[in-house]
């Protein structure tokens, strides 16, 4: 029970603490005046840029469970949004976790797939993230050092050749050969078998880096609208490289309830780099970060009331599994 407790209590005391200290550093007068000056036309065009996202992330997990069987597009969506909603208000993984738990009862995709669906969405993120950052960096001005140019693009190389691995038929086979070789129980290799095949041969990696690119685009657009919106406008190039700054902060452990404390962290770490004066950062950061949730949060809800309302869908008949000696037409 120790460590649950824990699992909770940290957040907890995570965002009570820099929230804390957020509020001592701005104005919260300040803060209600700007929330209520919100242009509704901007608050509706971010709303439809966070729900370009998503359909662009639930395209990205059809492409990915697709192969071949009945997997409906409205159902992958209302569970693409109802594992969002998850990942906006509590910390860590709990995202991903709802996303595999969901396709799991929703979509009949066997535990083992649904991971590394999950896996490997995060790392055409992590990818997709790192380049818009290294690419946007210049055009805004802003100067990185040496050394995380070279991380970034090595890191992004890195996770371009493990995909490459997974979708190319030679070197998936030799991967999957060399599952059946490690020293676990017949079961838990038979997943991973089928997981690798089923994920990687059923995949198709131009589409798949097509929905990434049009997630990056629209969610780009969603904050573009709410900066716009809250009057401390910015220009596209400058949105794109402070939100993949922010994006990829969010993978240090240590996350905020809602994202309180932390989003605001990572924003004003993010605008500081493109030359803002941190009280301004810290202040805009926390009008943007409700503003966003009051036009993301109705749309989560909207994917798992779908799913409430929605009588569970019939179980699909199961795919034989694919031996390693017959590959995929794609391939």
């Amino acid at each position: 029970m120790r460590p649950r407790w824990l699992r909770v209590a940290i957040p907890v005391a995570v965002t009570v603490a820099l929230l804390f200290l957020v509020l001592r550093a701005i104005r919260p007068a300040e803060l209600g005046e700007t929330l209520s000056e919100v242009s509704p036309g901007l608050a509706l065009l971010a709303a439809l840029g966070a729900f370009g996202f998503v359909a662009a992330r639930a395209w990205r997990y059809r492409l990915l469970l697709g192969n071949g069987q009945p997997r409906r597009l409205r159902t992958i969506l209302a569970v693409t949004l109802s594992s969002w909603g998850a990942s906006l208000i509590l910390p860590g993984p709990s995202g991903d976790a709802a996303f595999v738990m969901l396709a799991r009862t929703r979509l009949n995709a066997p535990v083992a797939v649904g991971v590394g669906a999950a896996v490997l969405s995060r790392l055409l993120d992590v990818a997709s993230l790192l380049l818009v950052a290294l690419i946007a960096a210049p055009l805004a001005g802003v100067i990185l050092p040496r050394p995380l140019l070279v991380g970034g693009v090595a890191l992004a190389v890195v996770i371009a050749a493990g995909l490459t691995t997974l979708f190319w038929s030679r070197t998936r086979r030799r991967t999957v050969s060399w599952l059946e070789g490690l020293a676990l129980p017949a079961s838990i290799r038979e997943r991973l078998h089928v997981a690798v095949e089923e994920l990687g041969s059923g995949s198709r990696p131009g589409l798949l880096v097509a929905a990434t690119l049009a997630a990056r685009v629209a969610t780009g657009l969603q904050y573009f609208a709410l900066f716009a919106a809250i009057d401390h406008p910015l220009s596209l190039v400058q949105v794109w490289f402070a939100l993949s700054i922010r994006t990829l902060l969010l993978a240090v452990p240590l996350q905020g309830l809602g994202g309180l404390g932390t989003m605001q962290v990572w924003w004003t770490a993010a605008l500081t780099l493109l030359g803002w004066p941190a009280d301004e950062a810290l202040a805009t950061s926390l009008a943007v970060h409700l503003l966003d949730l009051s036009v993301s949060l109705p749309q989560a809800a909207l994917g798992w009331l779908a799913l409430s309302v929605r009588a569970t869908e019939p179980a699909e008949p199961s795919r034989p599994l694919v031996t390693v000696d017959a590959p995929s037409d794609r391939d």
